[in-house]
């Protein structure tokens, strides 16, 4: 089963060729605005698609049911939620490698979340670009 993630930015359209010069847009004459970037890593295709705007919305409020679902602490769920509400653009991960195939792909999306201020979704947890949990199943008890 190939690696399954979302980066969740607090601006609308990122530029993914400022985090990996090599990546490619499908942007062109007739789309200005691209919906997809492809970059290759350690040897994998990668594509990262841009949530259509008209799809955010929804997308963003079944994340937060999510999260108010968690048996978790109530500041931490509203700490996640307030992320979540910040967010103006979603990227989902397309690959055919697992990350323990390829960390190059699980690197990849802590410096695309840390160069837009972002978040990344993996493993049913909310990560800070350092890879610190917010809140979810990758939480570590201290």
């Amino acid at each position: 089963m190939p690696a399954n993630a979302a980066i969740y930015l607090p601006i609308e359209q990122p530029d993914l060729v400022k985090v990996f010069p090599d990546a490619k847009s499908n942007a062109g004459l007739l789309r200005r605005r691209p919906t997809s970037y492809s970059v290759v890593l350690d040897g994998d295709l990668v594509t990262f698609n841009l949530l259509p705007d008209n799809e955010i919305a929804g997308h963003l409020d079944s994340l937060l049911r999510y999260i108010a679902s968690l048996h978790e602490d109530e500041k931490r769920k509203a700490d996640a939620s307030t992320v979540v509400r910040m967010s103006k653009c979603v990227l989902g991960l397309k690959t055919a490698r697992e990350f323990s195939e390829n960390h190059a792909i699980w690197q990849a999306l802590f410096k695309i979340a840390d160069a837009f201020d972002g978040y990344v979704f993996v493993h049913e947890s909310l990560l800070l670009p350092s890879g610190g949990v917010i809140i979810g199943t990758m939480k570590r008890d201290t």
